[in-house]
């Protein structure tokens, strides 16, 4: 198994955050992996809302599902992503803090096939890839003017 997490501070409130990560077609906008995503019915987020997504995350364009399996806003929400032969479960906590609030960002996967022999260096290129996507995350969120998000 795979794992890696990150947190980061963010000057907003919690709910808000909490708002903008659960609807994952505002991820072409912080998570540099993803080129499209939309939500495949409805309009409201919830438990059992499912998205498409365009990614390109190292070779080529692939697509795929992002699931959500648990939610529990304003403050946790689990997302199985299904690419190929990557199946990640990515899960978000929201936290209240002085200055807004505290995102933490895990993943969790367990390699299938050739990825499995490549696990061992795999771990610190997630760290380093979930980091960046969290500063992002950030710098969208302080920078935009709340009417805008």
């Amino acid at each position: 198994m795979l794992s890696t997490s990150g947190s980061t501070s963010i000057a907003r409130p919690a709910a808000e955050v909490f708002a903008f990560i659960a609807d994952v077609r505002n991820d072409p906008r912080w998570h540099t992996d993803v080129l499209a995503a939309k939500l495949l019915e409805g309009t409201a987020i919830d438990r059992h809302s499912i998205f498409e997504i365009e990614t390109k995350p190292v070779m080529g364009v692939s697509g795929g599902t992002v699931a959500v399996s648990q939610y529990a806003p304003p403050s946790r929400i689990v997302f199985d992503v299904r690419m190929g032969k990557l199946q990640p479960t990515t899960t978000f906590t929201v936290v209240p803090d002085a200055t807004g609030c505290r995102v933490t960002r895990r993943i969790d996967m367990e390699p299938q096939g050739l990825m499995r022999a490549m696990a061992p260096f795999m771990g610190g290129m997630m760290r380093r890839r979930n980091d960046a996507f969290l500063a992002n995350l950030r710098r969208l969120l302080e920078d935009k003017p709340e009417r805008s998000l």
